[in-house]
């Protein structure tokens, strides 16, 4: 890191300097999604692809199951989100597989809360515990409600596949997305919010 921040030191200007640390970064992590990819792509050829698909592929229950385990040992869910994403591009898993494995993954990062939760003492240790298991029962209801009836189940899929047909073909679509959902929907109803009260 030291290297790296020396190399950027040279560059004049703050600002300058954080454009290209912000570039970097991007580029890095592409490389790196790519790099995932291929490297995924060889390692689940013969036995390893048919142990990882015995675990994710056919068993939905399963699958929740090594979501859920995988994220609480690397304790983040995009993490392990991030793992399903090069294996779904590689066409090596598809999105009703990949579902229920993301759906175990929301489960996996209440371990984080939880084990931060226990491990805190002091007058606001209950309080601390009973946010966590809120967060943990939350994704769990929330899991069993959405995989456990079949007509919700089949919402998130649907958007999902139309949203990605539709981004395929229109790239800037995906961008309208993410900026309307992530940033203008929540301004929208903040906005609502202060209003309404």
């Amino acid at each position: 890191e030291a290297w790296l921040h020396g190399l950027f030191m040279k560059i004049p200007g703050e600002m300058a300097a954080n454009i290209v640390y912000v570039v970097f970064g991007l580029v890095a992590i592409f490389a790196a999604i790519l790099l995932l990819g291929q490297l995924l792509r060889l390692l689940f050829t013969g036995r390893a692809e048919r142990v990882f698909r015995t675990a994710v592929g056919k068993n939905p229950v399963a699958a929740i199951g090594s979501g859920f385990a995988i994220t609480a040992l690397v304790q983040s869910s995009s993490t392990t989100t991030s793992l399903i994403v090069p294996l779904a591009g590689a066409g090596l898993m598809k999105l009703k597989q990949a579902f229920p494995f993301t759906l175990g993954a929301n489960i996996g990062t209440c371990v984080t809360a939880l084990l931060a939760a226990l491990a805190f003492t002091g007058d606001g240790a209950q309080f601390g515990l009973q946010i966590a298991l809120v967060h943990l029962l939350f994704n769990t209801c929330g899991v069993i409600l959405i995989y456990g009836l079949p007509p919700l189940r089949r919402i998130p899929l649907v958007c999902a596949s139309s949203l990605a047909k539709l981004a395929s073909t229109c790239r800037p679509m995906a961008i309208v997305y993410i900026v309307g959902v992530f940033f203008l929907l929540p301004i929208v109803c903040l906005c609502l919010y202060s209003w309404l009260k």
